[in-house]
Protein backbone atom coordinates (compact mmCIF):
# COMPACT_ATOMS: atom_id res chain seq x y z
CA UNK A 1 0.00 0.00 0.00
CA UNK A 2 2.98 2.50 1.12
CA UNK A 3 4.38 1.42 -2.75
CA UNK A 4 1.24 2.81 -4.01
CA UNK A 5 0.87 5.86 -2.30
CA UNK A 6 4.93 6.74 -3.22
CA UNK A 7 3.74 5.56 -6.82
CA UNK A 8 0.34 8.14 -7.10
CA UNK A 9 2.19 11.01 -5.34
CA UNK A 10 5.00 10.59 -7.63
CA UNK A 11 2.72 10.52 -10.70
CA UNK A 12 0.84 13.40 -9.16
CA UNK A 13 3.72 15.24 -8.94
CA UNK A 14 4.75 14.66 -12.65
CA UNK A 15 1.27 15.60 -14.20
CA UNK A 16 1.62 18.77 -12.17
CA UNK A 17 4.34 19.65 -13.43
CA UNK A 18 3.80 18.82 -17.28
CA UNK A 19 1.09 21.49 -16.76
CA UNK A 20 3.15 23.83 -15.62
CA UNK A 21 5.29 23.41 -17.81
CA UNK A 22 2.84 23.12 -21.02
CA UNK A 23 1.10 26.32 -19.66
CA UNK A 24 4.01 28.10 -19.36
CA UNK A 25 5.10 27.08 -23.48
CA UNK A 26 1.33 27.95 -24.18
CA UNK A 27 1.67 31.63 -22.36
CA UNK A 28 5.00 32.20 -24.12
CA UNK A 29 3.68 31.33 -27.54
CA UNK A 30 0.57 33.67 -27.21
CA UNK A 31 3.02 36.55 -26.02
CA UNK A 32 5.28 36.00 -28.85
CA UNK A 33 2.24 36.18 -31.47
CA UNK A 34 0.54 39.22 -30.14
CA UNK A 35 0.78 42.32 -31.97
CA UNK A 36 3.29 44.89 -30.02
CA UNK A 37 1.32 47.41 -27.98
CA UNK A 38 0.13 50.78 -29.84
CA UNK A 39 2.45 52.77 -27.84
CA UNK A 40 3.83 55.14 -30.78
CA UNK A 41 0.26 54.64 -33.53
CA UNK A 42 2.70 56.49 -35.98
CA UNK A 43 6.15 55.49 -36.90
CA UNK A 44 7.29 58.34 -38.57
CA UNK A 45 6.09 60.04 -35.38
CA UNK A 46 8.25 58.16 -33.26
CA UNK A 47 11.45 58.40 -35.74
CA UNK A 48 11.16 62.07 -35.65
CA UNK A 49 11.01 62.29 -31.82
CA UNK A 50 14.04 60.16 -31.60
CA UNK A 51 15.90 62.26 -34.00
CA UNK A 52 15.07 65.32 -31.96
CA UNK A 53 15.62 64.56 -28.34
CA UNK A 54 19.46 63.32 -30.16
CA UNK A 55 19.65 66.60 -31.44
CA UNK A 56 18.85 67.87 -28.55
CA UNK A 57 21.56 66.32 -26.47
CA UNK A 58 24.09 67.58 -28.89
CA UNK A 59 23.05 71.19 -28.67
CA UNK A 60 24.60 70.69 -24.64
CA UNK A 61 27.96 69.61 -26.35
CA UNK A 62 27.62 72.36 -29.00
CA UNK A 63 27.10 74.83 -26.65
CA UNK A 64 30.08 73.70 -24.47
CA UNK A 65 32.42 73.83 -27.45
CA UNK A 66 31.30 77.32 -28.37
CA UNK A 67 32.57 78.29 -24.64
CA UNK A 68 29.30 78.38 -22.35
CA UNK A 69 30.30 76.74 -18.60
CA UNK A 70 28.30 73.90 -17.70
CA UNK A 71 28.17 72.64 -13.88
CA UNK A 72 26.42 69.63 -12.03
CA UNK A 73 23.12 70.67 -11.07
CA UNK A 74 21.37 67.83 -9.44
CA UNK A 75 21.92 64.67 -7.59
CA UNK A 76 18.99 62.11 -8.28
CA UNK A 77 18.53 59.14 -5.91
CA UNK A 78 16.20 57.26 -8.66
CA UNK A 79 15.97 56.95 -12.18
CA UNK A 80 12.50 57.67 -12.55
CA UNK A 81 12.91 60.68 -11.07
CA UNK A 82 15.71 61.65 -12.90
CA UNK A 83 13.43 60.68 -16.15
CA UNK A 84 10.46 63.28 -15.33
CA UNK A 85 13.04 66.05 -14.17
CA UNK A 86 14.64 65.55 -17.82
CA UNK A 87 11.49 65.23 -19.81
CA UNK A 88 10.14 68.27 -18.14
CA UNK A 89 13.79 70.27 -18.44
CA UNK A 90 13.59 69.27 -22.48
CA UNK A 91 9.66 70.39 -22.71
CA UNK A 92 11.81 74.25 -21.99
CA UNK A 93 14.11 73.95 -24.22
CA UNK A 94 17.09 72.98 -21.58
CA UNK A 95 19.92 70.28 -22.64
CA UNK A 96 21.05 68.39 -19.91
CA UNK A 97 23.33 65.32 -19.64
CA UNK A 98 23.52 62.57 -17.18
CA UNK A 99 26.64 60.30 -15.46
CA UNK A 100 25.57 57.02 -13.80
CA UNK A 101 21.69 57.00 -14.95
CA UNK A 102 22.19 53.63 -16.47
CA UNK A 103 25.21 52.34 -14.17
CA UNK A 104 22.43 50.21 -12.04
CA UNK A 105 22.24 47.71 -14.21
CA UNK A 106 25.07 46.75 -14.66
CA UNK A 107 25.05 45.81 -10.67
CA UNK A 108 21.23 44.00 -11.39
CA UNK A 109 19.27 46.99 -9.74
CA UNK A 110 16.54 47.95 -12.06
CA UNK A 111 14.14 49.70 -9.74
CA UNK A 112 13.68 52.61 -11.18
CA UNK A 113 12.50 54.45 -8.17
CA UNK A 114 16.16 53.90 -6.57
CA UNK A 115 19.45 53.15 -7.48
CA UNK A 116 22.85 52.35 -6.22
CA UNK A 117 24.58 55.48 -7.44
CA UNK A 118 23.06 58.76 -7.57
CA UNK A 119 22.37 60.01 -11.09
CA UNK A 120 24.60 63.26 -11.88
CA UNK A 121 22.30 65.80 -13.69
CA UNK A 122 24.59 68.48 -15.56
CA UNK A 123 23.31 71.93 -17.49
CA UNK A 124 24.90 74.82 -18.15
CA UNK A 125 25.49 77.62 -16.53
CA UNK A 126 22.90 80.01 -18.31
CA UNK A 127 20.07 77.57 -17.53
CA UNK A 128 20.16 77.64 -13.73
CA UNK A 129 17.79 79.62 -12.89
CA UNK A 130 15.13 78.43 -15.32
CA UNK A 131 16.18 74.82 -14.31
CA UNK A 132 15.61 75.81 -10.90
CA UNK A 133 12.38 77.27 -10.70
CA UNK A 134 11.52 74.02 -12.61
CA UNK A 135 12.81 71.70 -10.21
CA UNK A 136 11.62 73.49 -7.54
CA UNK A 137 7.95 73.31 -8.79
CA UNK A 138 8.23 69.67 -9.86
CA UNK A 139 9.11 68.64 -6.22
CA UNK A 140 6.69 70.89 -4.21
CA UNK A 141 3.79 69.26 -6.97
CA UNK A 142 5.36 66.06 -5.37
CA UNK A 143 5.57 67.05 -1.93
CA UNK A 144 1.58 68.13 -2.26
CA UNK A 145 0.75 64.73 -3.42
CA UNK A 146 2.34 62.90 -0.90
CA UNK A 147 1.33 64.80 1.81
CA UNK A 148 -2.42 64.31 0.84
CA UNK A 149 -1.93 60.71 0.38
CA UNK A 150 -0.76 60.57 4.06
CA UNK A 151 -3.92 62.59 4.97
CA UNK A 152 -5.93 59.83 3.35
CA UNK A 153 -4.62 56.99 5.24
CA UNK A 154 -2.69 55.70 2.02
CA UNK A 155 0.95 54.07 2.40
CA UNK A 156 2.53 55.26 0.22
CA UNK A 157 5.50 53.71 -2.15
CA UNK A 158 7.13 56.97 -3.23
CA UNK A 159 7.68 57.12 0.48
CA UNK A 160 9.23 53.94 1.08
CA UNK A 161 11.05 54.88 -2.06
CA UNK A 162 11.84 58.10 -0.68
CA UNK A 163 13.20 56.22 2.78
CA UNK A 164 15.32 53.66 1.20
CA UNK A 165 16.74 56.22 -1.51
CA UNK A 166 17.86 58.09 1.35
CA UNK A 167 19.76 55.69 3.13
CA UNK A 168 20.82 54.29 0.63
CA UNK A 169 22.77 57.70 -0.56
CA UNK A 170 23.59 58.39 3.09
CA UNK A 171 24.23 55.12 4.27
CA UNK A 172 26.00 53.65 1.77
CA UNK A 173 27.82 56.33 -0.12
CA UNK A 174 29.06 59.26 1.25
CA UNK A 175 28.66 61.40 -1.32
CA UNK A 176 30.22 65.54 -0.53
CA UNK A 177 28.03 67.76 -1.63
CA UNK A 178 29.37 71.53 -1.79
CA UNK A 179 28.17 73.55 0.70
CA UNK A 180 24.53 75.41 -0.48
CA UNK A 181 23.59 72.23 -1.46
CA UNK A 182 19.40 71.71 -0.91
CA UNK A 183 18.09 67.76 0.07
CA UNK A 184 15.26 67.11 -1.31
CA UNK A 185 12.22 63.87 -1.34
CA UNK A 186 12.62 61.37 -3.94
CA UNK A 187 16.72 61.67 -3.38
CA UNK A 188 16.94 64.84 -5.08
CA UNK A 189 19.82 67.04 -4.40
CA UNK A 190 19.95 70.55 -5.93
CA UNK A 191 23.51 71.79 -5.83
CA UNK A 192 24.24 75.72 -6.37
CA UNK A 193 25.13 77.96 -8.92
CA UNK A 194 28.42 77.71 -9.84
CA UNK A 195 29.86 81.37 -9.99
CA UNK A 196 30.41 82.08 -13.43
CA UNK A 197 34.33 82.53 -14.90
Amino acid sequence: MMLFSVFAYLAFGILCIYFIVSGVKKLNAMKHSQSLSDLYTDEKEHDEAIEKSAEFEMNYFERIRNGEQTQQFLSVGGQLACSMIRSLLFAEGIPTYTENEHANSFYSLNNLSTSAFSIKVFILVADYDRAYEIVSDFISKCERSEESEEESGESSIAETAKTTTEAIITGCFFIPMPDGSQAKPMGITILPKVKTL
